[in-house]
């Protein structure tokens, strides 16, 4: 019994906006994260302290030690978690969130972001450490690389496979972030089983009319019945589920049956998840660091595209330092000289730098990949800005041409060949061609401001642009130009 979100509950909130504790749920996670029950089986050895695999532990110690095990996380990270128990504990909240899909992926929390895709929001209550919590893609890609022997050599992605598991003797059945991830993905499913219909899943860390308690212990009540369930001990409600009957976090005049929920007045509502001053000044200072490092990254730039608006500086490098780079790693030493005896300045002479590089069809599909990168940018001091600069807003400079560098085919082809999902959000659109393209997006908002145009005119005139392209490639195709035949 399988299915997908609907409309899974996102936090969406404009750049720079803190998230509360309201949109948190903080009392939830407090209580999730503090529950004393060392009821787990840790697949994995403790980092946190010598305990051995398998061991008992708490929800919070057993979610903290499977980030500390994931491949995707960095050294950095897991000193700071191990030296710091509150940072820690904060970050396995941010995390959890991210893991249930409560955390919009484009969503950063550090303020010295620099990538123009994320929207930067301080997190007041978890950010009391001097420790750095990423941002939502690097946090999914450390619970989503976390590797766990039973889990090869397939992977548990559905409640049926977790009770397969279970009935061969496998427990637990997958490790507890894949674990959360199947019963986010399958919330309907969850929500009919369990809690018939009243709520389903994502409603528990959402706002809601149920006390963050009750939430919190009915969320671990239904994470152990898939995480501790073995075949002699539990027994099978349907294909897809199971109920353990020595559940520690069951209604204690129902053995095994999920807690009830309780229901709050407005009045007791309003008295959970309230923000202390001090959080509030926290985010202040916060989003005032944020503004510091946007101004002095570019002030010119800054002060004219607005306080919501990052300036993308990341570098580009030049055919000429591409070139000098591989003439001494290939040249005798301290020659700089290439293999066939020629230097770094004659390899770049007589090459229009400038001139994108273009393939047959015949040439593009035999050639290796490698060699189908276009030529680099030939200005070598020259940094990349998808915002053109006062003295360049004009068309022509920012290849808003009928010849692009890279047909869209050949762009679609590399994109496909050579992304990486799980790369980090400071690696992010490393390509020249992929700027250009996000160029040519922000150079749209610079030009049809939604303040000025309406919605309607700017989706007319990107799509107007759009079809031009989409135009010239079925030109090429054709090998002829649209017009029609002379009658």
């Amino acid at each position: 019994m399988s299915s997908r979100r609907q409309s899974p509950k996102i936090l969406k909130k404009s750049d720079n906006a803190p998230l509360t504790r309201a949109d948190l749920q903080y009392d939830l996670l407090a209580s999730l994260f503090s529950d004393t029950n060392e009821v787990f089986t840790d697949p994995f050895p403790s980092q946190l302290d010598t305990r051995a695999a398998r061991s008992r532990v708490t929800f919070r110690n057993l979610y903290v030690n499977a980030i500390m095990n994931s491949p995707k996380a960095s050294k950095l990270l897991k000193d700071k978690m191990s030296d710091t128990s509150e940072f820690a504990t904060h970050f396995a909240m941010l995390s959890l969130l991210t893991n249930v899909g409560r955390i919009n992926t484009t969503m950063s929390f550090f303020p010295e972001m620099k990538t123009t895709i994320r929207t930067y929001h301080p997190v007041p209550a978890l950010q009391r450490t001097s420790g750095s919590l990423q941002d939502a893609p690097r946090l999914k890609s450390i619970l989503k690389a976390l590797v766990y022997d039973c889990d090869s050599p397939k992977l548990a992605t559905t409640l049926r496979d977790c009770r397969s598991r279970i009935d061969t003797g496998i427990s637990p059945p997958t490790h507890i972030a894949n674990l959360i991830f199947i019963l986010a993905n399958e919330t309907i499913s969850v929500s009919k089983l369990h809690f018939s219909g009243e709520v389903d899943f994502l409603d528990l860390f959402t706002s809601t009319r149920f006390s963050s308690h009750s939430r919190a212990r009915a969320f671990l009540w239904l994470v152990y019945n898939y995480y501790e369930a073995t075949a002699q001990s539990s027994e099978p409600l349907g294909s897809d589920t199971v109920r353990t009957d020595n559940n520690p976090f069951s209604d204690p005049s129902r053995p095994g049956e999920r807690p009830l929920l309780e229901e709050l007045t407005e009045a007791e509502t309003a008295l959970e998840n309230v923000d202390p001053d001090d959080e509030k000044e926290i985010s202040e200072k916060l989003v005032s660091q944020r503004m510091q490092f946007l101004a002095a990254q570019s002030p010119k730039e800054f002060s004219k595209v607005g306080r919501n608006s990052v300036k993308d500086d990341e570098s580009v490098m030049s055919i000429e330092s591409a070139v000098k780079s591989k003439a001494k790693r290939r040249g005798a030493s301290g020659t700089g000289k290439t293999k066939n005896g020629k230097s770094a300045a004659d390899a770049t002479e007589g090459v229009d730098h400038s001139a994108p590089i273009r393939f047959s069809d015949v040439q593009y599909r035999s050639s290796p990949l490698q060699m189908r990168q276009p030529r680099l940018i030939a200005a070598s001091m020259h940094r990349f800005s998808p915002y053109a600069r006062s003295h360049e807003r004009h068309w022509t400079n920012v290849a808003l041409t009928r010849s692009p560098p890279r047909t869209l085919l050949e762009h679609a082809w590399h994109v496909v060949a050579r992304s990486d999902p799980l790369a980090d959000s400071d690696e992010e659109m490393e390509d020249a061609h992929c700027r250009n393209d996000y160029g040519l997006y922000r150079l749209y908002n610079a030009f049809f401001p939604s303040s000025f145009f309406p919605r309607k005119v700017r989706s007319l005139i990107v799509h107007s642009f759009h079809t031009v392209q989409r135009l010239n490639i079925v030109c090429r195709l054709r090998g002829k130009d649209p017009t029609p035949e002379p009658e």
